[in-house]
Formats: C-alpha cells, sequence, structure tokens
C-alpha cells in the first residue's frame, strides 16, 4: 500500500477544509511538506500555526520546504532556513527541494545533512525529482526521484540500485493525471519500488496548490 508525501504549497486561510482534511488521514500519510513562501519567508505566518498543531496531535510528520538550488544556494542560507522551521512552526523536518542528482555534488549535500541533523532536524527529505547517484541515499530519510506529469511518469524507469534500498525510502509526485488513472500511478509506484506517492489531477505553475479532490472526497 502506498503512502502520501503531500506537497502542501496552499495557504490555510485559503485552504482550510484541505488542511483539516490532512489531520483527518495520518494512516494514509508518510509526510506533509509546510511552504509558507517559497520557503519560510521572512516572517512567521501564524496562520499555520493552528493547523500545523492539529497535524502535530494527529501524529503526522512535517518536513519544512527548503531551495537548495541544485547545489547553488549558500549552505549557510540553508541550514539557517532548515533552523528557522524548528524555532517559529515546531518543524523537526526538513524537505531539500531542487536537490542535485549528480555525484559530483554529493560532498556538498552530505555536509548540508549533518549541519541540519546537528540543529535537531530529525527527518530529512531530499527532492531531485529524478534518480541520482546512489550515494544519495545514504544521507537522507526520503528521496524524491520523480516530480512531473503522468505523460512522463507513464514510460519512467528506475535504475537497478533503486531495488536495493526498502520502496519506503522513495517517493514520486505525479500530477496532471486523468480522472480514472490514479491507480494506476499509485501501481506503478509500487512496481518501481516508490512507497510513497502523491497523486493529482491539477496542473500548471504550481500543481501542489490544493489536494485532488480524490483525497477530499
Amino acid at each position: 500500500m502506498t503512502r502520501l508525501v503531500v506537497p502542501a504549497y496552499f495557504h490555510p486561510a485559503v485552504r482550510r477544509d484541505d488542511w483539516a482534511e490532512l489531520a483527518r488521514n495520518p494512516a494514509r500519510i508518510r509526510l506533509v511538506v509546510l511552504n509558507p513562501a517559497s520557503g519560510t519567508g521572512p516572517l512567521l505566518d501564524d496562520v499555520f500555526l493552528g493547523p500545523l498543531e492539529r497535524l502535530g496531535e494527529a501524529g503526522i510528520e512535517v518536513a519544512g520546504y527548503v531551495d537548495t538550488g541544485y547545489g547553488s544556494r549558500p549552505a549557510a542560507e540553508v541550514v539557517a532556513e532548515a533552523g528557522r522551521y524548528a524555532d517559529w512552526y515546531g518543524v523537526d523536518g526538513v524537505m531539500f527541494d531542487r536537490v542535485s542528482a549528480s555525484f559530483d555534488d554529493l560532498g556538498h549535500y552530505a555536509s548540508l545533512a549533518r549541519a541540519v541533523r546537528a540543529i535537531g532536524v530529525r527527518t530529512l527529505a531530499f527532492n531531485h525529482g529524478a534518480h541520482p547517484a546512489e550515494a544519495y541515499a545514504e544521507h537522507a530519510d526520503l528521496l524524491g526521484t520523480f516530480e512531473g506529469p503522468f505523460t512522463s511518469y507513464v514510460d519512467a524507469g528506475i535504475p537497478r540500485w533503486v531495488r536495493r534500498w526498502p520502496a519506503e525510502r522513495f517517493a514520486h509526485l505525479v500530477h496532471s493525471v486523468p480522472p480514472g488513472y490514479f491507480a494506476e500511478v499509485q501501481r506503478l509506484a509500487s512496481r518501481r519500488n516508490a512507497a510513497n506517492v502523491f497523486v493529482t489531477d491539477q496542473g500548471g505553475p504550481n500543481p501542489w496548490h490544493c489536494l485532488p479532490a480524490s483525497l477530499v472526497s
């Protein structure tokens, strides 16, 4: 059975019911990714605090979104932003986004992983959006190895090394999925050794701007 890694890139003031629905589904959810303003933004947004408290009461893990710019963002900025999630929102998980897949950048991300764990990060996800060099799996608890539209996902493959790791270590984010094909995406994820998946019919610049009807129905 697949579980959900939810890119919750929607504001509680706009999608209050969606946040409430997340709290009602702890058994289905592996991780919720918090993203107030393409990161923490410059100031705490206290509208998130109530919904986050309810997720915590339900036992749902939350990770704060931190853009790493495929290795171009200074390490000090990345670590500082990870710390703000803990200070402002009480979140002890982090998802690094736009993570390089190249072996050449492995040392940089290994150093970032050590630094954020040293400040108390318990759950660390790397979102590559594609399969990286295998050694990245040694430094994160969860790897996002696909992010894209259904049309690309249908024929996507996996490298051999993926099957050497538990399926719980991998997540796929699939958008623009036609009605009636959600179950097929979940079957494909299972066959590709990914126990975590998020499927939505939404598309456009931010397909993660709300929960799909299949989750809230």
